[in-house]
């Protein structure tokens, strides 16, 4: 449980940090770094449940999304902004690292199962915000008039 309280302050830390190095407006900074947390909590709840690392980053990445969304209208900012901040702690640092540390070893067995892995992630964070972005944008487009294109 320790382990758990300190990935998610983490979080946190490691998103605010990508939050002022992506130059993030003050007055967003803290609510993207919120997405990060909150986007890991659901990510490591998903997983205690599920144990399969695809679904549990797509259900992860599509709450980031979404709250990037909604975060967006209220606080009248990129989506983007708020979204790829909450994405960061869902990065697959750890086997993406074990996947060329083996293969400069050439261990192919733990290559594969850490590519594999890696693979994994990746997917499920794409799929999950190329989801909500789609849907936000047939939703966005309803309200276009036709002939008007600028949306």
């Amino acid at each position: 449980m320790n382990e758990e309280i300190i990935q998610i302050v983490m979080a946190f830390f490691g998103s605010l940090g990508f939050a002022v190095l992506f130059n993030v407006k003050k007055g967003h900074i803290v609510y993207a770094a919120l997405n990060g947390l909150l986007s890991c909590i659901v990510y490591l709840l998903a997983f205690s449940y599920l144990e399969n690392v695809f679904i549990s980053s797509m259900i992860s990445s599509v709450f980031a999304a979404i709250y990037g969304e909604i975060l967006a209208r209220i606080r009248k900012a990129p989506a983007t902004q708020f979204t790829i901040i909450g994405l960061i702690p869902l990065v697959p640092g750890a086997s993406l690292y074990y996947t060329m540390i083996y293969s400069v070893s050439q261990n192919w067995t733990k290559v594969k199962y850490f590519g594999q892995l890696t693979v994994e992630y990746a997917l499920g964070i794409a799929i999950g915000i190329s989801v909500v972005w789609a849907f936000a944008n047939m939703i966005r487009g309803v309200g276009v008039k036709k002939g008007n294109i600028s949306g």
